[in-house]
């Protein structure tokens, strides 16, 4: 048996269930809806499921209706208790590369609305490069750096980030946590306080005293 060759098969083999399972995670809708007179909740409920998710928010503007964080790094399948990926190959592309995703929540109003009725989750992955990195075939602990100056200009040296493509699935899955949290009840609301009446209830009469034979009154003498 050629060694060389059933390596390239087992390669094969998992490239094609990587493949498998990227297109068999499934991507619902990205957006969740606002119900009238809610829209405070919904961004509160918004910002709160980001940071369910451990990311650092970086933007909150309610007026604008905005929320978006900090990058977020992570090693696919070197960090297990990350729930980031969505599926077997983007574990393996997380460990691969050094990417990192923001997220960005953004509310929008209807034509001619009083305030937002839907909002919109996209998450960005980000690549870093670092370019000038030179390992000799030797040893990697030899490895050096070399510096580009016309990348320092650019202020692209040591490292920087591409965007490389948008995590539709887990936007799908923000999108949903927070509309199912919308469609909790809001405990948070106070019940209603019943008015108090400002009419004085009716005083019980005294208990009669007790009259003697002669016309006076016995009064309970302790």
């Amino acid at each position: 048996m050629n060694p060389l060759r059933t390596l390239l098969q087992l390669a094969a083999l998992a490239f094609a269930a990587l493949n498998l399972s990227g297109c068999a995670s499934s991507e619902g809708p990205t957006t969740f809806d606002v119900a009238p007179g809610q829209y405070t909740r919904a961004f509160n409920t918004a910002r709160e499921t980001l940071r369910d998710q451990f990311y650092s928010i970086d933007r909150v503007d309610a007026e604008a209706g905005v929320i978006s964080t900090f990058p977020k790094d992570s090693a696919g399948l070197a960090t297990p208790w990350d729930s980031d990926q969505s599926s077997l190959k983007q574990e393996w592309e997380d460990l691969a590369a050094d990417q990192r995703r923001t997220i960005r929540v953004v509310f929008e109003r209807q034509p001619g609305g009083p305030e937002p009725a839907l909002g919109r989750v996209t998450v960005v992955v980000d690549r870093r490069y670092r370019p000038g990195i030179r390992i000799p075939a030797k040893s990697v602990k030899s490895a050096s750096l070399t510096q580009d100056p016309a990348l320092a200009q650019r202020a692209m040296w040591p490292a920087y980030d591409v965007a490389v493509e948008e995590d539709r699935a887990l936007a799908a899955r923000l999108a949903g946590e927070i509309a199912s949290r919308l469609a909790e009840p809001d405990v948070t609301r106070a019940a209603p306080v019943e008015a108090a009446s400002d009419e004085l209830a009716p005083m019980e009469p005294a208990p009669a005293a007790a009259q003697s034979t002669n016309g006076s009154v016995d009064a309970d003498v302790p």
